[in-house]
């Protein structure tokens, strides 16, 4: 009899485990169902950048970034059991997609998902530059682009936004006030985010992710023992960009040579900041361009111009947060794109006269 009782016993138990374990069986398969639906009933457009190369995983978690997808667990787990070939571009999705949908659409066959209206900011470029490219693809009037990235009231809304910019871009002198704040992208845009608000925001959110991970050396940069502010960083950075060439070493040279001049101190005569302030570009710079009385001038006013003078790319912020510290104090750019560096201003006039190509 007490046999029969312990059987008994152990049939409850086992019974009672089985019925735990189809419980849970079935709340991880009702999770994993309601995992790969669609996010929102709503029609939401979202367009989606897949780079070359990437895999399912990147992919998955560059949907999550989007908000297309409910879980990375789940995505990951359907992924396991579904072949697809997916391929890179512009994507137009919908948050009231499921996750087999988007993944159909990421296989490029349906030219109805792929976004044909994209915008490239590209590296050096400046705002002029961005507003004629933004008018050309969207139709937006270029005047209205430039009056809406100078109009106070709106960009005080994007200093409450973002971290990197603060009142210094409201600088008396200074041309463009996001100059230097729009990340150099391939932007892909919707029929709904084709406004200079939405594309505006695009730029400043992909500008947010370049700098991010830099931010504490940013804040936390000083020339001559003293701090400075983002917006004297990015000054700083976007002179690197616009007079190195594309290598890290000479970048983080001059980088190091425009401190160096900072911390003497001594002009920056940099002739990139006379022609933004003149709003030309042109290598042979004359006395009549050196004259100009632009707060961008570095030949005739100390320290770092009022702002940026063109789009920084990721590579240069690092190289000039990176900067090398050397004894020189000049530097001229051969024809073959080979920099030339002096400690003295006759070293310097003596490599200008034997390689001026100009």
């Amino acid at each position: 009899m007490e046999n029969i009782k312990k059987i008994d016993k152990k049939k409850k138990i086992i019974a009672a485990v089985m019925i735990i374990l189809i419980c849970f069986a079935g709340s991880m398969l009702i999770y994993y169902f309601n995992g790969i639906k669609a996010v929102s009933a709503k029609d939401k457009e979202v367009v989606v950048e897949i780079p070359k190369g990437s895999n399912g995983t990147e992919i998955i978690a560059i949907l999550d970034e989007k908000g297309l997808i409910k879980s990375q667990l789940c995505a990951q787990i359907f992924l396991k059991f579904h072949s697809y070939d997916f391929k890179s571009n512009g994507y137009i999705l919908n948050k009231n997609m499921d996750l087999a949908e988007i993944f159909q659409v990421l296989e490029g066959n349906d030219k109805e998902y792929i976004s044909n209206i994209k915008i490239t900011v590209i590296d050096g470029q400046t705002i002029p530059e961005f507003a004629k490219s933004i008018a050309e693809v969207t139709g937006i009037n270029n005047d209205d682009i430039i009056a809406k990235w100078n109009d106070r009231t709106y960009l005080q809304t994007l200093i409450d936004k973002y971290w990197f910019l603060n009142d210094d871009i409201l600088t008396e002198g200074i041309y463009y006030p996001l100059e230097g704040y729009l990340a150099p992208e391939t932007y892909f845009l919707t029929s709904e985010t084709c406004n200079i608000e939405d594309i505006t925001i695009m730029m400043l959110d992909q500008s947010e992710k370049h700098l991010e991970k830099y931010k504490d050396q940013i804040e936390n940069f000083e020339i001559n023992g003293q701090k400075q502010t983002v917006h004297q960083f990015m000054t700083l950075a976007s002179m690197v960009q616009k007079e190195s060439p594309a290598n890290d070493e000479d970048r983080q040279i001059i980088a190091g040579i425009f401190i160096n001049r900072l911390n003497k101190p001594m002009r920056l005569q940099s002739d990139v900041t006379v022609n933004y302030g003149n709003q030309v570009t042109k290598v042979d710079v004359n006395y009549n361009d050196l004259s100009s009385d632009s707060k961008y001038n570095t030949y005739r006013y100390d320290g770092l111009p009022v702002g940026p003078i063109s789009a920084v790319s990721t590579d240069v912020i690092k190289d000039t947060l990176n900067y090398k510290t050397t004894d020189y104090y000049f530097f001229f750019a051969t024809k073959k794109q080979e920099v030339l560096y002096a400690k003295t201003l006759e070293e310097h006039q003596k490599n200008v006269s034997e390689n001026k190509w100009y």
